[in-house]
């Protein structure tokens, strides 16, 4: 006998997909089904009754869950993409997506949320850095299978995806240092966020091992364009020739305040961002940044959820997605003379 996961790695094919033939399910194409048919009758294939649930869940619904986001996710340059990849995942087998926007209330009773009370998902994925541990704990407490996206936190049994965010940091942080900047900074967000701790460590670290001083960071109450303005105010009265930021958003804001100073970019400061969003490429300065496969995200997260329901039991399981520096027109070596205005 064979069970539905070890099947699935010989055929090389996800253990939903599996399942979804073992019980008749859409989503297959006929070659594929009889392929998987035919090898499970040889090898007398055990089906997990979990696995089974995936196939005959009732909803037949995975919900893309965002936190606090202040507009609808298929105009947000970030998860955008990564709701595309999920959605091409679960198309793939059979199920349907579902997408939420979690406020205030959801988070302080998860219980009372409606996509759980009126079981309209079989599962719920979770994006972003800052979605309270509590709620993600009570959603566990419930038996609702979690899989969270570019967060992680140690003491949470959930599984993650999340972006190679400490070494994409590094890695932007030697290039930095490549052009001769010594005296740094980093812009970003909350100090609780998932990303933020990782990125900021990742330059920190490369920094450090350059026996350079580590840069001064600065804390906003989140990673927005209008964050970015605000920081890059304080920032500059250190005066650093690079400026290092957790995300696109806070480096956009942070040059279109510094140009408005009247500093020249990147010539008096270089910036450096995170994602590589839409936005990055397309502006006056196009911005160096690294870039996060996001859509890759949205599949790893659709494979991860796949893998939980089939197995319940199994280790936690953490993914990391690497992450790629894209040099641009926003960094530039250092001045001997220093910055002119």
């Amino acid at each position: 006998m064979i069970t539905t996961k070890a099947l699935a790695a010989e055929l090389g094919v996800s253990i939903a997909t599996v399942s979804r033939a073992l019980n008749g399910k859409p989503g297959l194409s006929p070659t594929l089904r009889k392929k998987i048919l035919s090898e499970a009758a040889q090898r007398h294939t055990v089906i997990n009754p979990t696995a089974r649930m995936l196939a005959t869940a009732k909803s037949e619904n995975v919900c893309f869950a965002v936190y606090h986001l202040s507009g609808p996710v298929s105009k947000d340059p970030f998860y955008f993409p990564i709701l595309m990849g999920l959605e091409e995942e679960t198309r793939q087998v059979g199920l349907q997506l579902t997408i939420s926007v979690i406020g205030e209330e959801e988070v302080k009773d998860a219980s009372s949320w409606r996509v759980i009370q009126e079981r309209r998902a079989d599962g719920v994925i979770l994006n972003g850095p800052f979605v309270p541990a509590s709620f993600i704990l009570k959603l566990h407490s419930l038996g609702i299978p979690v899989v969270l996206i570019d967060n992680f936190n140690e003491l949470l049994p959930v599984d993650a995806v999340v972006p190679a965010d400490r070494s994409g940091a590094h890695e932007a942080a030697m290039h930095v240092l490549s052009l001769g900047h010594v005296k740094t900074a980093i812009l970003s967000g909350p100090k609780d966020w998932y990303s933020n701790v990782e990125r900021s460590a990742g330059f920190t670290d490369a920094c450090v091992s350059k026996s350079l001083d580590k840069p001064d960071i600065f804390y906003g109450l989140d990673t927005t364009f209008e964050s970015g303005r605000k920081l890059f105010r304080k920032a500059i009265k250190k005066n650093p020739t690079a400026i290092f930021c957790v995300n696109d958003a806070l480096a956009l804001g942070a040059i279109e305040e510094a140009t408005s100073m009247g500093y020249s970019i990147p010539q008096d400061i270089s910036f450096t961002g995170f994602d590589d969003v839409e936005g990055a490429i397309s502006s006056r300065i196009p911005l160096t940044t690294v870039s996060v496969p996001r859509e890759f995200l949205g599949k790893a997260a659709g494979r991860l959820f796949w893998s939980r329901i089939d197995d319940p039991s199994a280790p936690r399981q953490r993914i990391e997605i690497a992450t790629k520096l894209i040099v641009r027109e926003s960094t530039h070596r250092v001045k001997k003379s220093g910055k002119s205005k």
